[in-house]
């Protein structure tokens, strides 16, 4: 099913738990991902590269706008 193809999905705390699992449960679907956190990067974003979508990382802090607001337009 690829319901999201086309698609990028920002999912923020997805280098590790539910975040992460998330993150693989949309690009199932078919939506490319912007992975963010704080966690080990290079597992997470190759387990979602696997399912065959587009994947980025940025690593802002959710606490500090301005670097919300750059992760933001990284992902458009």
């Amino acid at each position: 099913m690829s319901t999201l193809k086309g698609k990028t999905a920002l999912v923020t705390g997805s280098t590790s738990g539910i975040g992460l699992g998330m993150a693989i449960a949309l690009a199932k679907q078919g939506a490319n991902i912007m992975v963010n956190g704080f966690g080990e990067k290079d597992a997470a974003i190759a387990q979602i590269k696997a399912c065959g979508v587009e994947v980025d990382y940025h690593g802002a802090d959710m606490s500090k706008p301005a670097e919300i607001a750059e992760l933001i337009q990284a992902t458009e």
